[in-house]
């Protein structure tokens, strides 16, 4: 039932409006009447009405001011003002202050009826607004936890840059982040057999952090992956040296607990001190520096990035890179002889460099999906790539993460590459008789690319330079460039024979896009120049048709 409250000086309008509707069949009942604005306002309280039915002019209260304090007390409550015809502009200045709706005197029965229906409406639309809202916000406050952590992963992997946004963010999901330090845990298994359950032990790692940290401190965990978490561990006020080292002394008890607690293997690596949300980017980058360093510590230590200094080495990767290039090279032309030779001195190198350790993972990770790429490539070229081969690429990968040392690494690379010279050798062998066949093919397919080489031609054939540029003498009586030169200038000899295209036009054309140089091939292989060439053939034709 909705409640209505009828306030009118005149109480046979106050009866009428009371007797003339059945308020029942709209789901509305009378609640009580009032003569005065005073006594409107007392029974406002006591029965808290939905609707409002109120003459605009009464003794002792102005209708403007009656209506402006029933709102402070019903904010909600829908006012119907009645009035006479000549105080009409007052009415409409009473719509302004929160009035719903007026009725004119005197009023129809329809009028009112529709009238109080239409609030009756309104009402409904703002409770089921009322109750959205509440839903949403009963909502938010049960995600508020996942939401939050969304967000603040977004922000240290810098999803998220603007730094007005992040702080408006910030504040809709109620983080405040001061004076922090960030901590990344990393969790490891001790035995082999155990189920990896290292989130679960994540979680076991925060819930005895909030246990030793002192309460006025806020802790943010935010999960990256199934064996490592991030805590943000933010303090109200700067911390003095003493209560730093003392935060620091929790922290390695809250390590030793969790060990004994759990039975795992728990690094602990902590930032510089930070202040406000938009540095977590920066000291995140810290963590993922320092944890590249675990393996320079006892298992017992926690890792501070502020004493890595001594430690980060920064590699003239120059020798690396070239043996590198030289270990592909050799597996894409199916040489074995050199590989041990260059296996052994890339060990040599990387230990005498001191380089990090995801710095060496990265590069054999690297050398593998290259060394890969070039065995699909030749299988592919004789359809053989089946499924186990794919597999066993992917066991390869796999594999140098569970390496400890980089002679493993280098065995681990030993057998990949192999594996893939053995295709490369069985790919050229059964290729050879067809090979210089293939390879004039192809010069003529590719004639007019400016880049076609005798180095690729023998990379996109898997044959080494100097193999290639034998073969090639032997089975044609050319040079390979010259083949590709002579091939060009037949061409250009056509086009200047049989079109209106400018030298430096056909130059482009055939693959020679520097015209100068262009015109001295030419007139090597011909013997003219392109513009004598042309004028010759002009004259010729105008010999044969005269």
């Amino acid at each position: 039932m909705y409640k209505i409250l009828i306030v009118d000086d005149d109480m046979l309008i106050r009866k009428g409006i009371r007797n003339v509707i059945r308020w029942k069949d709209f789901d509305c009942e009378i609640c009580a009447e009032a003569s005065t604005g005073e006594e409107a306002l007392e029974l406002i309280k006591k029965f808290t009405p939905d609707i409002v039915i109120t003459d605009i002019r009464m003794p002792n209260m102005d209708g403007i001011e009656l209506i402006e304090r029933i709102k402070a007390i019903l904010p909600q409550c829908k006012i119907i003002i009645l009035t006479a015809y000549r105080e009409f502009e007052y009415a409409q200045r009473a719509i302004k202050f929160g009035a719903f709706d007026f009725l004119l005197k005197p009023t129809k029965v329809e009028d009112i009826i529709n009238v109080v229906q239409k609030a009756i409406a309104e009402i409904n639309k703002e409770k089921t607004m009322i109750e959205e809202l509440e839903k949403i916000n009963r909502l938010l406050q049960e995600k508020l936890p996942i939401l939050r952590e969304n967000f603040l992963f977004n922000v240290i992997f810098e999803m998220i840059t603007n730094e007005d946004e992040i702080v408006q963010m910030a504040e809709v999901y109620k983080i405040d982040i001061k004076n922090f330090v960030m901590i990344l845990a990393e969790c490891g298994i001790k035995e082999e057999n155990e189920k990896p359950n290292s989130h679960l032990y994540l979680l076991g790692v925060s819930n005895i952090l909030n246990d030793f940290i002192d309460k006025d401190c806020s802790i943010y965990t935010i999960y990256l992956n199934n064996s490592q978490a991030v805590y943000v561990v933010s303090f109200e006020c700067e911390p003095s040296k003493k209560e730093e080292l003392e935060f620091f002394e929790l922290l390695k008890q809250l390590k030793k607990a969790a060990i004994e607690c759990f039975n795992i293997d728990l690094t602990l690596v902590v930032s510089t001190w930070g202040y406000g949300i938009v540095e977590l980017p920066n000291k995140f980058k810290e963590c993922i520096d320092a944890i590249n360093y675990k393996f320079y510590f006892d298992n017992e230590d926690i890792i501070y990035y502020k004493d890595l200094s001594h430690l980060f080495v920064y590699v003239d990767d120059k020798k690396l890179k070239y043996l590198k290039n030289e270990i592909i090279s050799n597996v894409r032309y199916g040489n074995i002889s050199n590989i041990d030779i260059l296996l052994s001195e890339l060990e040599e190198t990387l230990k005498k460099s001191k380089a990090d350790k995801q710095y060496i993972f990265n590069l054999y990770y690297l050398m593998l999906i290259e060394i890969n790429m070039i065995k699909a490539q030749v299988l592919s070229s004789s359809s053989q790539y089946e499924q186990e081969d794919k597999l066993q690429d992917i066991e390869f990968l796999s594999e140098i993460l569970k390496c400890k040392s980089i002679s493993e690494l280098n065995g681990v690379l030993k057998m990949s590459i192999q594996k893939t010279i053995e295709e490369v050798q069985k790919h050229n062998q059964s290729k050879m008789g067809s090979l210089i066949k293939k390879v004039i093919e192809y010069i003529k397919a590719n004639y007019s690319y400016n880049e076609i080489s005798l180095s690729e031609i023998s990379e996109k054939f898997f044959v080494s330079p100097s193999y290639l540029s034998r073969l090639f003498k032997k089975e044609t009586g050319k040079n390979l460039s010259d083949f590709i030169n002579e091939y060009r200038i037949e061409k250009a000899k056509e086009l200047l024979a049989t079109t209106d295209l400018k030298t430096y036009e056909v130059a482009d054309k055939v693959g020679i896009p520097d015209p100068h140089y262009f015109s001295r091939i030419f007139k090597r292989y011909t013997g003219y120049s392109p513009s004598e060439y042309k004028e010759i053939v002009k004259f010729k034709n105008v010999r044969l048709n005269g």
